[in-house]
């Protein structure tokens, strides 16, 4: 495993803050190829390992993170931040479960709880199925296997590069994206010949990749968790069809509603960290 200072990005943009926390970037070569990417905030064991939505990276963790303040790792997605891209671009959940247990398992102590958002709460939950004793409490936030739907609509193949990352902005924007002028400055890259693209694969897979990363069928590894947590945002994707779904199919789930935002998410995980 190799150490750096993530310097230039989340250590430099906190750097100002009373008490600034310690940020630093990691990475490990894995046995399923390449490399995946984590960044750590504090200095001392992770307390929880998160993982990001499709077309984000670690970095989409930054502001819950500050808020919890507690030591934690967000690992970037194969194919995504500055985790290694697949050749055959197969970013499907079952598919990427061994090099993120086997990243989490080096980066945090096994009963670290597992947190997922997005696309990366169906990431989050194959790995538990697979690796059950791998991680501790499987927590999903904001979505379940079947309520990904319409997949990759942000990131057509092949996506626009663009002259400057306002541009990116303004192609994110006009597809709806949230947070566009983030996301653009966090997930774009410049080329050699000036122009900015996507740092993820997403924006760029081949033409025979998967481009369903929703899995219906973890339904079934989802009621073998033993007492998962769905964390649900309050007018965020999941409707009370889902929610009811999730109590039918894992009685011994729980499931907390918060108020949109990163604090009111902070405070749910905090518990988690002791």
């Amino acid at each position: 495993m190799t150490t750096s200072t993530d310097t230039g990005t989340a250590a430099e943009e906190f750097a100002d803050l009373p008490n600034a926390p310690v940020i630093q970037r990691r990475w490990m070569t894995v046995v399923t190829g390449g490399h995946v990417g984590g960044v750590f905030w504090h200095p001392q064991k992770p307390a929880l390992v998160l993982l990001h939505d499709a077309g984000a990276s670690a970095r989409a963790w930054d502001d819950v993170l500050l808020a919890l303040d507690r030591p934690a790792v967000a690992l970037d997605l194969p194919g995504h931040g500055r985790s290694s891209r697949r050749v055959r671009g197969d970013y499907r959940p079952r598919r990427l479960a061994a090099t993120l247990e086997e990243a989490a398992r080096s980066f945090a102590p096994t009963d670290a709880p597992l947190v997922g958002f997005g696309f990366g709460a169906l990431a989050a939950l194959a790995l538990k199925a697979k690796f059950p004793h791998s991680a501790g409490r499987l927590v999903l936030v904001d979505a379940l296997p079947g309520t990904l739907s319409p997949g990759l609509r942000l990131w057509p193949t092949p996506s626009p590069e663009f002259a400057t990352r306002e541009e990116a902005a303004a192609w994110l924007e006009e597809r709806g994206a949230a947070d566009a002028a983030r996301t653009a400055r966090l997930e774009t890259e410049r080329a050699e010949d000036g122009t900015w693209s996507w740092r993820h694969h997403l924006g760029s897979l081949p033409p025979d990749a998967p481009t369903d990363l929703d899995d219906e069928t973890l339904w079934e590894q989802l009621s073998s968790v033993p007492s998962p947590l769905l964390v649900r945002t309050e007018g965020g994707p999941l409707d009370a069809g889902a929610l009811d779904r999730f109590r039918t199919r894992v009685p011994d789930g729980d499931v907390v509603t918060v108020h949109p935002g990163p604090g009111a998410l902070a405070d749910v995980l905090r518990p988690l960290t002791h």
